[in-house]
């Protein structure tokens, strides 16, 4: 392997590990000032990201699950360009929720920065079947827990 295809993995795991350790500051620590986050397809209706719109949607995850399991199926369904600069991935998550259990399957496009140490984009297809039942139910669910906190700060 060329020494720049390392990089480019190393940097698409960096990724996947800064999920899993499910921080606002991990989720982003790899994105480059440009970097945006986009969930497709577009059916699902979701706004395209950038970084800090990325920790605060963390934030709200973090109010109704302590944990987000993220990782590749196998490694030899990665695909590395290294003209492009882009990782593709196909990764599986799980996640215990207080609204249910969370597992979902993706394809993940990582678009790295020139020297591949950043990404400047990552582009997250989601199984949307998965995702139809339990999103909805998330999402009242971190409104609810920020109208707690919000509450109790008054």
């Amino acid at each position: 392997m060329s020494p720049f295809r390392d990089q480019l993995l190393k940097t698409a795991k960096g990724l996947l590990q800064g999920m899993c350790e499910f921080t606002p500051e991990s989720v982003t620590r790899l994105g480059s000032d440009k970097c945006v986050y986009r969930i497709g397809p577009d059916s699902l209706g979701t706004p395209t990201l950038n970084n800090e719109q990325l920790r605060h949607f963390v934030v709200g995850l973090n109010s109704i699950t302590p944990t987000f399991d993220i990782g590749p199926y196998e490694p030899e369904e990665i695909l590395v360009d290294e003209v492009t600069r882009k990782v593709a991935l196909r990764v599986r998550s799980f996640s215990p929720t207080i609204v249910g259990d969370y597992h979902n399957e993706y394809i993940f496009f990582i678009t790295m920065s020139e020297d591949g140490k950043q990404i400047d984009d990552v582009l997250e297809y989601r199984d949307s079947l998965h995702s139809s039942d339990i999103l909805p139910k998330m999402a009242k669910a971190i409104e609810e827990k920020a109208q707690e906190k919000a509450a109790a700060a008054k």
